[in-house]
């Protein structure tokens, strides 16, 4: 019974590492060919849990039947597993390799079933052996004396260590001739995979002399091959001296000496009380109920100790990258990005190359001083904007098959920049600039590690990128305060990139007044088609540079998440969930989404804490408040069911108005609050007008009623739909 369950465990162990490696595995040629080989690992434990109950409790023809299918499927699983490794790690098909494959496959089945004696009988011993009877393949005749081998023990040599062995040699000379690193280590580490296979399969053998029922457990032989091709199959990091002791000492602590443990306590518990089953299967599982609870506490203790610590530098870039002084010279910021890239990256160098309007890419940063122009190829950086992927290493250039129409032109500007990865700063379609990142000090390849951190951290390099482009150019600066400098370049460069609505079908104007040349409020309008287009409006706490900082990130990574979202309700789910998670902890936005359908004539929106949306409607010459209730964003960690979607059919002469609070909440020298009916007067009073005009005559009101400076911020869109087709 125990060996039943032990092969059904090991058979969910087996489903849910398919399940994992297929969902989160990465785009190419071996997740399918590898989750296949994991899923036939456990269908030979499945089969082989089958075969002890149906030896125990089964019809004596079904078990045999079930047994010569079982080890069919294993000699099947030998040549998947060695096809699989002999096209690794490119997986370019072969005919040659498709043919003998085909044959070994026949030539399993042909041993099995139809070989006389072949499979002659399996089943369980009255002393609890398990056993598989196969007869001599010479039975008589000269050969006979000379020739003692089972027709079992020749497929068990053939399928489990000719072929094997056969692939360790043919990838051991292809690692000797691989000019690439990671590929060479990761040959030698598959080579090493089948060794291990090897002494586990002959441990398992030497413990049928002491544990009956060892055969029964055969196919977990198979495991450290199988476990060392998932590792191969996600590893982009070349293992040093140093990170090879700690990954050994970590699977020897972590894993090694657990499983030792079990098996030992197996071996003593067997041996003791053999005879009360019930007393030995209690005590086993009472074992490894404390082993793993031991396993789990300590395992927290393991990750935080130094010898043992992965390479992980997220926590510390984050904090490092999020910390830039952006009041200090230019020279000073891009030395200390490059100083931060160089501390947890290990990179060597470091260029920014920015868009010089001129088609080319002009280096305005370079670690090295050397400074070079790459021309900006339309058809890779689309295909790359397409991808989704602006994080490109040398690695996945080479082997992804996704890129493989721009490969050639990918290769050839990471050779001619003498770069291992560039990261690709963009706003929507328009190119902004490359941060090319040169090899790693160590001589390691930019892993997934690595993706994952720069793709995580995004958005505080592209607003690096936009500091190096609209600050670093003295000349245009010129020696204004720092803040002005960033308020005038940045925000200005922001709001010009707007896809202005351009639908003879509305007339939108707007106004934007930072109250201390610097702040956090914004407009965007994005064009999703020529009769769909969003607008948000609103701001984000903080004032001064940093709040600026934070709308540019924003406003960047909403173009960004509608490059992969359709779904307006689920764009600002995903908005919300960056706030919270990305931006500084604190950082919140009121405003509104509003997505307008000239097709349909309707105004889609969603309040997101937006203190005042009016709608003037002319055929009632009425203004009325149509934001309703609304949940501000970076608060709540769930905001799908807090936000709503509301829409409004838009007439002819119909006025949207949004505002800030600083319309809304302003208060003049006597104390008196501007208020809603002052901006809903101001709007049916000005209704005549342009809607650059009203959003002007806005703030121009809110001004003479204060009498004095503002003390916050003012944002006015004013959307005038004049209808028609």
């Amino acid at each position: 019974m125990f060996f039943i369950i032990v092969n059904i465990v090991l058979c969910a162990v087996m489903v849910a590492t398919s399940f994992s490696i297929d969902r989160h595995g990465r785009v190419s040629n071996n997740n399918n060919s590898l989750v296949n080989i994991i899923l036939v690992l456990a269908s030979l434990f499945a089969l082989m849990a089958c075969d002890v109950a149906l030896c125990l409790w089964g019809p004596k023809q079904l078990s045999l039947l079930l047994g010569r299918f079982t080890y069919v499927v294993m000699g099947w699983f030998c040549v998947s597993v060695c096809n699989y490794m002999m096209v690794f790690p490119n997986y370019n098909k072969s005919r040659l390799l498709s043919f003998t494959r085909w044959v070994f496959y026949l030539l399993a089945v042909y041993i099995i079933f139809f070989a006389p004696g072949g499979f002659k009988n399996i089943g369980i011993t009255p002393v609890g052996a398990f056993y598989i009877e196969s007869d001599y393949i010479f039975k008589t005749g000269t050969f006979s004396s000379l020739f003692r081998l089972r027709w079992l023990d020749l497929y068990k040599i053939f399928y489990v260590f000719v072929i094997p062995g056969f692939t360790m040699l043919m990838i051991l000379v292809r690692s000797e001739n691989a000019k690439n690193k990671l590929t060479r280590q990761d040959l030698v580490m598959n080579a090493s995979g089948i060794i291990c296979m090897w002494a586990l399969q002959l441990f398992i053998n030497y413990s049928e002399t002491f544990q009956f029922m060892a055969p029964a457990l055969y196919v977990a032989g198979f495991m450290p091959l199988v476990l060392m091709l998932i590792h191969t199959s996600r590893n982009e990091e070349i293992w040093d001296a140093k990170t090879a002791v700690r990954g050994i000492m970590r699977f020897v602590l972590r894993y090694l000496i657990p499983s030792a443990v079990c098996g030992f306590a197996f071996y003593i518990i067997w041996r003791t009380v053999k005879n009360n089953t019930l007393l030995e299967y209690g005590l086993y599982f009472a074992v490894v109920f404390m082993v793993f609870a031991l396993w789990i506490f300590l395992r927290k203790t393991f990750h935080n100790k130094d010898f043992l610590r992965d390479n992980r530098y997220a926590a510390n870039f984050e904090n490092e990258i999020t910390s830039i002084d952006f009041d200090k010279e230019p020279v000073e910021i891009t030395n200390r990005v490059f100083e931060i890239f160089k501390k947890n990256v290990d990179t060597t160098s470091m260029r920014i190359l920015l868009d010089s309007g001129n088609g080319y890419l002009d280096t305005i940063y370079a670690s090295d001083n050397e400074k070079i122009s790459v021309s900006v190829d339309s058809m890779t950086f689309d295909t790359l904007l397409n991808l989704h992927h602006q994080i490109v290493f040398r690695e996945y250039a080479e082997r992804n098959t996704t890129v493989s129409g721009i490969r050639a032109s990918l290769l050839e500007l990471l050779d001619k920049t003498n770069s291992d990865a560039f990261i690709l700063l963009n706003e929507g379609r328009q190119i902004l600039g490359l941060i090319l990142l040169g090899k790693k000090a160590s001589g390691n390849v930019y892993s997934e590690y690595d993706y994952t951190t720069f793709n995580k951290f995004y958005s505080n390099l592209f607003v690096i990128g936009y500091y190096v482009k609209n600050i670093m150019n003295e000349a245009v600066v010129g020696t204004v305060n720092r803040e002005i400098r960033m308020s005038g370049q940045i925000i200005t460069s922001i709001q010009e990139n707007m896809d202005l609505i351009k639908n003879p079908k509305i007339d939108v104007g707007y106004i934007m007044v930072p109250a201390h040349n610097i702040g956090g409020e914004f407009v965007d309008m994005i064009r999703l088609t020529d009769t769909r287009h969003i607008f948000i409006i609103g701001a984000l706490s903080g004032k001064g540079i940093a709040a600026s900082m934070n709308m540019v990130i924003l406003k960047s990574i909403i173009r960004t998440f509608l490059a992969e979202t359709t779904d307006f309700k689920l764009l600002v789910e995903k908005v919300n969930s960056f706030i919270r998670e990305s931006l500084p902890k604190g950082t919140f936005f009121s405003g509104t989404f509003g997505l307008l359908d000239f097709n349909t004539d309707t105004l889609y929106y969603i309040n997101c804490g937006s203190p005042a949306l009016f709608l003037y409607t002319r055929a009632y010459n009425n203004v009325i408040e149509i934001q309703g209730e609304g949940r501000i964003l970076g608060f709540a960690k769930d905001i799908g069911h807090l936000v709503k979607v509301k829409k409004v059919k838009l007439a002819q002469g119909d006025i949207v108005m949004a505002c800030t609070d600083g319309i809304i909440e302003t208060r003049s020298l006597r104390g008196e609050v501007y208020g809603k009916s002052r901006a809903q007067s101001g709007l049916m009073e000005n209704s005549g007008y342009p809607a650059s005009k009203m959003a002007q005559f806005s703030y121009d009101s809110l001004v003479e009623f204060t009498s004095k400076e503002l003390e916050d911020d003012i944002t006015v869109l004013i959307l005038k739909y004049l209808g028609g087709k």
